[in-house]
């Protein structure tokens, strides 16, 4: 099109320049008729003045302007020529219909003339732009329609993609907790409780009233299964039953409960390992386990060692053993509480509480030792 267009305009130039040449021409031969007609007689004036007043209604012939070349070798295309009401020509007989064709035969030239093609194509560009309109509407229309079609047909196979996937976590919900593998029951319980709380009516309506009752009785029994086994590790602290416990707590959404009893157990190990006060030695060791590599009067002598050693313990070094407690336990707690418990904040309120036994007891080792140093009369 850019190139039709910009041929256009070339030719059109070149029309107007001939036509301009042509226009200059007429005028210089008007120009010397009415320098020969002035030195003409009072007689010719009449004759000048007849002839003036039959080429103002169309008869005269000096005053035509010729056409350019190309203009008169350019092909004339047939064309309808309206003209409403009759239109008196020489005399009364002579009157022109309302609608008059003229059909005028182009010369040899016509085939190669560039407003011919220029106009050929124009044509061929408009016709083939009206028919895409047209077949692309058509297009539109029907693509909408299949478009809507295969959203239908997705939602469908996602309704019973998610029926199948609830059935399937049931099924194997149940037999986990029939062969008490906990892990796995929370872990289907999980998957469906997801699948649930996504999917839409028809899916849940797929999967049957039988599937969801298997799937609450399961995960009612394994939250009962798996409370009760933390309680009991938690109270005999445990740490290899609390490692694999805790992970499963945020899939069945006890994870406040996990929160609550992981502060207890830790609480009870913070206090032992930074209580600064001397353990008796026992005097049987009969019943004390028994360390790998060392005889019982071994271990014995070792103990009493560790009691001598927090008998006579400094100020500073009662403060870096608490600073110690607190820091070897956040370090190896800390990831997992983060992990199984950091959306029920499990992991701030482990820091706060490590915080809070650090401070009590750092603050009671430190009025102690002002009360013996009379510091606090200064």
């Amino acid at each position: 099109l850019i190139a039709l267009a910009d041929e256009s305009e070339s030719n059109a130039l070149k029309l107007a320049e001939e036509l301009a040449a042509s226009l200059s021409s007429t005028k210089k031969h008007s120009a010397a008729n009415s320098n020969n007609n002035s030195n003409a007689g009072s007689g010719r004036h009449i004759k000048r003045e007849d002839s003036d007043a039959s080429s103002s209604t169309g008869g005269g012939a000096g005053q035509f302007v010729p056409l350019p070349r190309s203009l008169r070798d350019a092909p004339r295309p047939a064309r309808t020529i309206s003209q409403k009401g009759s239109n008196i020509i020489s005399s009364s007989s002579n009157i022109i219909s309302d609608e008059t064709t003229i059909t005028n035969s182009s010369s040899s030239s016509s085939a190669s003339h560039a407003l011919t093609h220029a106009t050929l194509a124009s044509e061929s560009i408009l016709s083939s732009l009206s028919k895409i309109a047209s077949g692309g509407s058509a297009a539109s229309s029907e693509m909408r329609q299949l478009e809507s079609h295969r959203q239908r047909l997705d939602e469908e196979a996602m309704n019973i993609d998610h029926a199948l996937r609830i059935r399937e976590g049931c099924q194997r919900g149940g037999d986990s907790l029939m062969g008490r593998r906990y892990g796995d029951a929370a872990r289907a319980v999980a998957d469906v409780t997801s699948i649930l709380k996504e999917c839409s009516t028809m899916a849940v309506q797929l999967a049957g009233e039988e599937a969801l009752e298997a799937h609450s009785k399961t995960r009612d029994v394994t939250k009962r299964a798996i409370g009760e086994r933390y309680e009991t590790a938690v109270a005999n602290g445990d740490v290899v039953q609390l490692s694999e416990l805790t992970p499963l707590l945020q899939m069945l959404d006890m994870a406040e409960l996990g929160v609550r009893l992981y502060l207890q157990y830790s609480q009870s190990v913070l206090t032992k390992e930074m209580s600064l006060e001397a353990e008796e030695v026992p005097v049987d060791m009969t019943h004390v386990e028994r360390a790998e590599g060392m005889s019982r009067a071994a271990m014995r002598r070792r103990a009493e060692e560790e009691q001598q050693l927090r008998r006579n313990m400094s100020v500073p070094h009662k403060l870096a053993r608490i600073y110690n407690a607190a820091v070897t336990h956040l370090r190896h707690h800390l990831p997992m509480v983060a992990y199984a418990l950091g959306e029920a904040d499990g992991d701030a309120a482990l820091v706060q509480l490590v915080h809070v036994e650090a401070e009590k007891r750092a603050v009671d080792i430190m009025r102690d030792y002002m009360s013996e140093k009379q510091l606090n009369l200064t």
